[in-house]
């Protein structure tokens, strides 16, 4: 696949220019100068000093491309996170240039899609990991009212992915990548299950296959081919998403679980890991937990055209978040988008999905992954395959209690959302699942 001419494609265009390879970075002033010829240009970063063969990556590019105002992201603690104080305030210091350059990974990446999609001046994005897959897609993932939400940004005019830059960077950056990529063994079943359920769709093959192959490679014993495969699949990942104009097609209930642990943590004042480094321990769970569903519940099994949600649903969401916003304005933040898919779920027509049943339930698992080989992938790289092996661990009963809340959270069906309606969403089952991964 030629994923310069794939992202041209699906970008329609708005991004003209995806380079990758061992020597991308040197094409960087042609593209600069083909979407700024004049007018002044921003250079944003983050406060983390970055080097590749030797050299100051800060210097580089700027050597690269001439002269460059910086403007630089501080976090206010372990990571720079992407709610509304640090947005305006990035969005003001880089005011109303000719171009942006990001530089760095996947925050700063979406924080400059956001700060274009504002300002109107087009984005060069240098990525400096393979860390997840949101480089090459029109979206970002932002903190609203303490939750996190994927919106609407802008594509990046221009990305180069050099592997200089991905080799250098910190292996830990690199590793979260991988989780990031073996999602695809989890999260196109949930978007299969919600879009022949009438709450999504339509569903769409052709925007995760790709994904399928280029992962196939990851655990290669070459190091170059590996890496190869994971930039692959990151970045086909990304532009899928731009085909389906959403990220359904990679991410189940394995993201939402990240999602989860990091508005724990960010009510808590704490640290957590890298979004894919979770995912990745999410994906050995969430795999495991579609295995030991069909193995010992009955929700495959009733009718889905008589399911309903609870009538303390809205109770129970509401009761979830003050158990980290007492002030009740997560809860409502939660609600307001949980509350939609209870209304999509009331209005959908499931009766054609009961009577092609084992259709629809072959279909489903074929996008089912193995939890062994999900487990496997991540220790071929190093990464964490237990919540315990995190950085900082993930305790047993905050790994409970973020799993417990799944089906309360965004306004996307998931399998969980099935088993509450069915009453089997219980600690015992998630201490199932949790011995079976």
């Amino acid at each position: 696949m030629r994923l310069d001419d794939f992202a041209r494609e699906v970008s329609r265009g708005a991004l003209s220019r995806l380079a990758t390879g061992p020597a991308a970075l040197d094409e960087l002033a042609v593209q600069c100068r083909r979407l700024a010829p004049t007018g002044e240009r921003v250079l944003l970063i983050d406060s983390v000093g970055k080097s590749a063969e030797g050299r100051d990556l800060v210097a580089w590019v700027s050597e690269l491309v001439g002269e460059v105002r910086q403007v630089i992201v501080r976090a206010r603690h372990a990571q720079v996170t992407l709610d509304e104080a640090p947005i305006e305030s990035a969005v003001a210091a880089v005011g109303s240039p000719a171009l942006i350059i990001s530089l760095g990974s996947g925050t700063i990446t979406d924080l400059g899609k956001v700060i274009s999609a504002r300002c109107g001046a087009p984005l060069v994005a240098v990525q400096t990991a393979a860390s997840v897959n949101g480089f090459s897609d029109p979206l970002s993932v932002l903190v609203i009212g303490g939750a996190k939400r994927t919106k609407p940004s802008t594509w990046p005019a221009a990305l180069f992915i050099d592997d200089r830059l991905i080799d250098a960077a910190p292996a830990f950056l690199n590793r979260s990548g991988v989780g990031d990529a073996i999602a695809i063994w989890s999260a196109p079943a949930d978007w299969y299950l919600a879009c022949r359920l009438g709450l999504d769709g339509p569903f769409l093959d052709e925007a995760v296959r790709p994904v399928l192959e280029a992962v196939d490679a990851l655990a290669d014993p070459d190091a170059a081919v590996a890496r190869n495969a994971l930039i692959e699949s990151l970045t086909v990942g990304g532009l899928v998403i731009g085909v389906a104009d959403s990220t359904a097609p990679l991410s189940g209930s394995e993201h939402l679980t990240s999602h989860i642990l990091d508005m724990a943590a960010m009510a808590r004042g704490a640290e957590h890991d890298l979004h894919g480094a979770q995912v990745g321990a999410a994906t050995v769970v969430c795999t495991a937990l579609w295995h030991e569903v069909r193995a010992t519940c009955r929700v495959f099994d009733v009718p889905w055209a008589e399911l309903r949600y609870p009538d303390d649903f809205e109770e129970r969401v509401r009761e979830t978040w003050a158990a980290l916003d007492p002030s009740g304005a997560l809860g409502q933040e939660c609600w307001t988008a949980v509350a939609r898919k209870v209304a999509r779920w009331n209005a959908a027509d499931r009766s054609e999905c009961d009577r092609n049943r084992a259709d629809v339930l072959e279909r489903l698992f074929g996008y089912v992954g193995d939890p062994v080989r999900a487990a496997g992938t991540l220790r071929h790289w190093g990464a964490a395959v237990r919540f315990s092996e995190l950085n900082p661990p993930v305790s047993r009963d905050a790994l409970l209690w973020s799993l417990r809340a799944l089906p309360y959270m965004r306004d996307r069906l998931t399998l969980p959302d099935l088993l509450v309606m069915t009453g089997e969403w219980t600690d015992e089952l998630i201490e199932r699942v949790l011995a079976r991964a």
